[in-house]
């Protein structure tokens, strides 16, 4: 942790945790990264000055993942549910992913993500040996 100067503000948080749902940790996982964004597009107006427009939110979660029997089969947070493709409508299933970040104080930080969905499971084998999964989860609202 990170003292910075006379306000006292701590930085570094020591726990990063990814949640599918509430309470299903995926603990294997690697190289987490969110990414909150929302794009912002310039239009030229006529009287030749920019007007900027925000978009709709833009937020990912990705990382690599250990792949394990569990994490693939597990009933509704597995890999295979995520990108199971739903008949009636041609959808992958939604589901809130839920980020904890944990100070060296034990402050929580928590961004909560409904809606999310897995888009990306990409299966390599690694030189090393490790079979491991990057993934990519988009998440259109931060709840």
């Amino acid at each position: 942790m990170v003292d910075l100067g006379q306000t006292g503000e701590a930085i570094n948080a020591k726990k990063f945790q990814v949640y599918v749902g509430s309470s299903n940790e995926w603990k294997l996982l690697q190289n987490a990264r969110v990414m909150l964004s929302h794009p912002v597009f310039r239009e030229p107006t006529t009287g030749g000055t920019i007007v900027t427009y925000t978009g709709a939110a833009d937020h990912t979660i990705s990382g690599t993942l250990l792949f394990t029997t569990d994490e693939w089969d597990t009933a509704t947070v597995g890999l295979s549910a995520l990108l199971s493709v739903t008949a009636a409508t041609g959808e992958v299933p939604t589901s809130t992913w839920v980020i904890k970040f944990v100070d060296a104080a034990s402050v929580t930080t928590t961004l909560t993500f409904a809606n999310a969905k897995l888009t990306v499971a990409d299966i390599s084998k690694s030189v090393e040996g490790a079979v491991k999964v990057d993934i990519t989860v988009v998440c259109p609202t931060v709840a």
